[in-house]
């Protein structure tokens, strides 16, 4: 006699097979049925989770682990100064979403917020305008382990100053860290 555990993991398991692994998060059942899936939501300890277009709800008492798959990491991002050189590319672009991606994860969201993504966009536009004919010129750069400091020269016209990036290793890519 099928128990309704082993119906939905038969279930999960005759879906994957018939519409082939998606790419995502690996996801454990209790009787160790290894489903490819994408976590979509999470509310009052179900999980909705999606497969090749199929969405389908799975209770988490059902789920023995999930394995979350990052990306690889990006050439891009290989090395601080590579971070550096891609942020102020993407500045005096006007690239937002690319100026926002050079920064640490957690901080994503407060700096989109900022810089008036998806709205007016006034903050990137104030940013582009400040770095309007500036030159920045990388004078230092210290790695330890997972963090990083560039020591960058700034010169606008007969103005100039010296300050540090604090970067940070995630998942393989340095990110910046904003001014503290």
């Amino acid at each position: 006699m099928l128990t309704p555990f082993t119906k939905t993991a038969a279930a999960l398991a005759l879906l994957l097979a018939f519409t082939g692994l998606a790419r995502g998060e690996t996801i454990e059942l209790l009787d160790k049925t290894k489903l490819n899936a994408k976590v979509i939501h999470y509310y009052d300890g179900v999980y909705t989770i999606e497969s090749n277009g199929q969405t389908m709800k799975l209770p988490r008492e059902k789920i023995r682990t999930i394995s979350f798959q990052a990306p690889p990491p990006r050439a891009e991002f290989s090395t601080p100064e590579k971070t550096f050189e891609r942020w102020r590319k993407a500045l005096s672009d006007g690239a937002a979403e690319r100026v926002i991606d050079c920064y640490a994860l957690m901080y994503q969201g407060m700096l989109a917020t900022q810089m008036g993504l998806g709205q007016t966009q006034d903050g990137m536009k104030k940013m582009q305008k400040e770095i309007e004919g500036t030159k920045f010129q990388i004078k230092e750069a210290k790695t330890k382990g997972d963090t990083a400091t560039l020591k960058v020269l700034r010169q606008k016209g007969d103005e100039s100053d010296t300050g540090e990036i604090a970067f940070v290793r995630e998942n393989g890519e340095w990110k910046m860290l904003p001014p503290q």
